[in-house]
């Protein structure tokens, strides 16, 4: 599994980055996730936003930042 974070740098972006990983570490992934600022890789796949949450190369989130028990269901899913 391969989780990325984009984004620009902003608090929420880094507020979400940080629950992010520690619900990856609440799940005993072996992986850790990815905070990726250079924005440019993620728009030449032909999505926009400000924060963009990858899981497995397939969008899960665009400019939404959901809780870290909302974090953990979505990424429980996709343990799956």
């Amino acid at each position: 599994m391969k989780i990325q974070l984009y984004d620009r740098g902003l608090p929420q972006g880094k507020k979400l980055f940080a629950n992010l990983d520690a619900v990856c570490q609440r799940l005993q992934l072996d992986f850790p996730p990815e905070y990726i600022k250079d924005m440019n890789r993620v728009y030449n796949m032909g999505y926009q936003g400000n924060t963009i949450l990858l899981i497995n190369g397939e969008v899960a989130l665009i400019d939404q930042y959901p809780s870290p028990k909302e974090l953990e269901e979505i990424i429980s899913e996709n343990l799956k």
